[in-house]
């Protein structure tokens, strides 16, 4: 792939902020600190033009090396330098400081586990180190403050516990006289201060614990990085002496042995429950708690991805506003929202919090547009390691990966770039994602698509990993108009796989509105598949109404053009699926015919085969097993004559379950697992789980329980994994007659019921007739009569539209006269067998179950005579 794009893009309305400050506060978000209220922001063009975080006015000329220090009631002051005249500084107080160490947090939720991971690691005479990392706003001052605050760690360390704010101290020496002065430490003129810091280290009768809270400020700023290094391991040398560093980043300072804690990105956000019990804290008793409140919050937490800060500053608003309010605020202002008072900090603002991140780690350049890119993908970049250098090659982006994973704005998650959803959103919309990279993104995805491999079951894990990156990026160039490549290709490429229909729908409907330079065919064609999803979806009038808009656009009478008679085939084609999955089945068969016909003018042998296939399953509906099978058979013979090894399996697959019908279900095991073995050979998803749906009927007839338990739990997962609703429907349906035949009735009823929604749901009307016919025989068999004859009623209501499912109707009929008779209504009971048995005597081909309706009423005469 060639590059196309500049090596930098203009990003628009940057604006670099700087500022002091890093507040801490409840409940995982980032403790932090409040500089007096006089110092609390640098002014606006000193924040843009300085390279770091500066609290000195000026401070290209403080040099403190040479000059003498004195404390004075407690104050640090530089009283004389001996290269210079005397000048005022800026002074860091004790005042300062304390003001800047935060209080421990009294809304606490979700991170008990972490906090016992942290106390025993100090407490424990060999570990002595303890790295708490992660991005800004997780919440790692609060866990440093509550594991200080532990009883275990009172114990050991006792007064000796120092808390060093570290966004005051941007280099070495600051950092050591901050020590100093939260250890109280007396400085004579002219002595080293870092030889009166390691005189007491040397010289402390107890274990001491250091919190340098923070610690990206110094760690990251200017030049001082050795400085700053050397004096961290010179304190840790000191066996006495235990360390905790809170900092963004997902390592430790330095060579020191850290024992993190979280996972390799760091602390984690909070588990819902926790996360809902924090919001709920921190918003106080102005929240109205109701099921719709409980749905709101559930989701607007998901949508801040529990990360703390962010569930903190959301739930302040809640004090002055409703809560719905406060979800229509984020929807349209995402992060905007997520901020507290009139000056932006760490703690009062998620934006301030990023951008500081950006800040600090001087995230910039080709940088700054990488993440932008990451930004923009909802997926983030999936298996980076490789897919990196495709999306963007010969530039090496890994170093710059490095550099965001370092500021841990991004996290590595199953070898993938990700980003939090506040952080993107605010990356999102104030660095937006230049055009270039865009097209770019559209090039590889592109190739990305065509290089799928031919296999399903291959494929579709791979294009799982991309596909709302794929969605996001062809929408976008869809709508502006600047799509690079075919945008109809990659829709034909991914629409095979029913699980992103979804997808392909969106994509369909938003090239049919916005391109305007659509060749017919391609317009044709995309109509097609829309009306093919809507079917899938159950939407079945919106899928005739569209094939219909694309069928009366061509002439049927005389001479078509075998363009245009492929074109009709494929319409009615469509429109028998819309029949046949409505139980309309005469219909599904003259559509059926209609479809053959015009494939037969268009010299299309395969669908000529399909279509006689389908006839088959239409007539094994019908209970017309004969039929079924021969034509079956012929479809067979004609996929092999054309060389169609997938036509061939299904047609194996179809007369398997014609002989299940039977009874012959050892031959049918044989032909169904035979079709499944060709069916993964293929990657076809669909048929693998329609396979293991057969086998399980199959071993449920034969009582083999456990087998046709195992076989349905494939398929149900097997269909889930590719949004096969209606093989879901089925698997629990089966299973609940699993559950039913060994006595199981209240986990039938709950299969039963769950398969009835499902198959409403997709529009599948006579098969949740067939499971509330199910609810009725398992709730007579409980004794429950009154619940058993609202479901029979039901599904008799149901079926009333489908007056040719005779099969359905008459089964129904024949369970309801079971009840009667359970119930001793006989009369009823009568009425109910008869209607059945004629039911079934019309339909020509359920001789079987005319008897079983014999034999119902032989009985009933016996219990009458009694």
């Amino acid at each position: 792939m060639k590059r196309t794009i500049k090596a930098a893009l203009h990003l628009r309305g940057q604006k670099r902020q700087k500022n002091t400050q890093e507040s801490g506060h409840i409940d995982n978000t980032e403790a932090g600190t409040l500089l007096s209220s006089q110092n609390s922001q640098i002014a606006e063009q000193q924040m843009q033009t300085s390279t770091g975080l500066h609290f000195f006015p000026d401070p290209q000329n403080n040099d403190f090396r040479k000059a003498t220090i004195t404390n004075v009631a407690g104050n640090l002051n530089i009283i004389k330098g001996d290269s210079g005249p005397f000048y005022d500084t800026k002074k860091i107080t004790a005042d300062m400081i304390a003001s800047a160490t935060p209080a421990v947090p009294i809304v606490f939720k979700g991170r008990e586990e972490l906090v016992e991971q942290g106390v025993n690691i100090l407490c424990q005479q060999a570990l002595r180190f303890l790295a708490i990392l992660g991005a800004g706003g997780m919440g790692k001052t609060s866990l440093a403050l509550q594991i200080m605050d532990s009883d275990l760690v009172k114990k050991k360390f006792g007064e000796r516990c120092y808390f060093i704010p570290c966004e005051l101290f941007e280099d070495a020496e600051s950092l050591v006289q901050g020590l100093i002065h939260v250890m109280e430490l007396t400085m004579q003129e002219n002595q080293s201060k870092q030889k009166v810091l390691f005189n007491y280290l040397q010289s402390a009768h107890g274990d001491l614990l250091i919190v340098f809270d923070n610690f990206e400020t110094p760690w990251n700023h200017g030049d001082s990085r050795i400085a700053v290094k050397n004096l961290l391991e010179k304190i840790a040398k000191y066996g006495k002496v235990s360390l905790i560093v809170t900092m963004r980043g997902p390592d430790g300072p330095g060579d020191i042995p850290w024992e993190r804690l979280g996972d390799q990105s760091g602390i984690p956000t909070l588990l819902p429950l926790p996360a809902k019990e924090a919001f709920k804290a921190f918003a106080g008793n102005k929240l109205q708690i109701s099921d719709d409140s409980e749905i709101q919050i559930d989701s607007l937490l998901y949508q801040l991805e529990y990360v703390p800060l962010a569930i903190r500053l959301s739930a302040q608003h809640v004090k002055r506003i409703p809560l719905k309010t406060l979800i229509s605020m984020w929807e349209k202002g995402k992060t905007s929202v997520l901020t507290e008072g009139t000056e932006p900090g760490r703690l009062t603002s998620v934006s301030f919090s990023i951008d500081l991140s950006i800040q600090i780690f001087k995230i910039e350049g080709r940088t700054l547009e990488l993440l932008s890119t990451i930004s923009f993908l909802p997926d983030g970049i999936p298996l980076w390691g490789e897919t990196l250098d495709q999306m963007f090659p010969g530039e090496g982006l890994s170093v710059n990966v490095s550099a965001l994973l370092e500021s841990s704005l991004i996290y590595d998650q199953n070898k993938g770039l990700k980003m939090l959803a506040p952080v993107q959103e605010h990356i999102h919309s104030k660095y937006p994602i230049g055009q270039a990279d865009v097209d770019q993104l559209e090039m590889f995805y592109g190739l990305f698509l065509e290089n799928l491999p031919r296999n399903d079951m291959e494929a579709q894990p791979e294009l799982q990993l991309h596909i709302n990156n794929i969605e996001k990026i062809y929408k976008a160039e869809i709508s502006g108009g600047h799509s690079k490549t075919s945008s109809i290709s990659a829709v034909k490429k991914f629409n095979r796989f029913s699980r992103f229909y979804s997808v392909s729908m969106g994509l369909i409907d938003l090239i049919l509105e916005k391109d305007k330079n659509i060749q017919e065919d391609d317009k044709v064609n995309l109509k097609l598949k829309r009306a093919g999803i809507l079917r899938w979806m159950g939407r079945f009038q919106d899928a005739e109404d569209q094939v219909m808009s694309v069928k009366d656009c061509l002439n049927e009478e005389g001479d078509v053009s075998k363009a245009e008679a492929d074109i009709l085939g494929s319409c009615f084609d469509i429109l028998r699926s819309i029949y046949y999955a409505q139980a309309q089945y005469e219909k599904a068969i003259h559509m059926n015919s209609q479809a053959q016909k015009y494939y037969k003018q268009s010299e299309n042998q395969w669908a000529q085969a399909n279509s006689m296939r389908w006839f088959g399953i239409i007539y094994i509906m019908q209970a017309r097993s004969k039929e079924a099978s021969e034509m079956i058979s012929e479809a067979q013979q004609l996929f092999q004559q054309i060389g169609n090894e997938l036509g061939v399996a299904e047609c194996l697959k179809r007369l398997g379950d014609i002989y299940r019908i039977q009874g012959r279900n050892d031959e049918a095991i044989q032909m169904i697992s035979d079709a499944q073995k060709q069916f993964q050979t293929f990657g076809n998803q669909t048929r693998v789980a329609e396979c293991l749906l057969s086998l399980g009927q199959l071993y449920r007839m034969q009582q083999k329980y456990d087998e046709a338990t195992e076989m349905l739990m494939k398929a149900q997962t097997q269909s889930e994994e590719i949004g096969y609703k209606e093989g879901v429907a089925f698997c629990l349906l089966t299973l609940g007659r699993i559950c039913m035949d060994q006595v199981q009735y209240d986990e039938a009823v709950g299969m039963f019921s769950n398969a009835q929604i499902q198959y409403q749901n997709i529009g599948r009307i006579v098969d949740a007739a067939w499971c509330y016919q199910y609810l009725g025989t398992t709730y007579r068999l409980q004794g429950q009569y009154e619940e058993a004859k609202k479901a029979f009623s039901e599904a008799l209501d149901l079926l009333k539209g489908f007056p040719g499912e005779k099969y359905y109707i008459g089964c129904t009929l024949l369970e309801f006269g079971d009840l009667f008779f359970d119930v001793k209504d006989f009369v009823e009971a009568r009425r109910k067998y008869e209607e059945a048995r004629d039911i079934f005597a019309s339909h020509g081909q359920l001789e079987k179950k005319v008897g079983e309706c014999y034999e119902a009423l032989a009985k009933l005469d016996e219990a009458v005579k009694q």
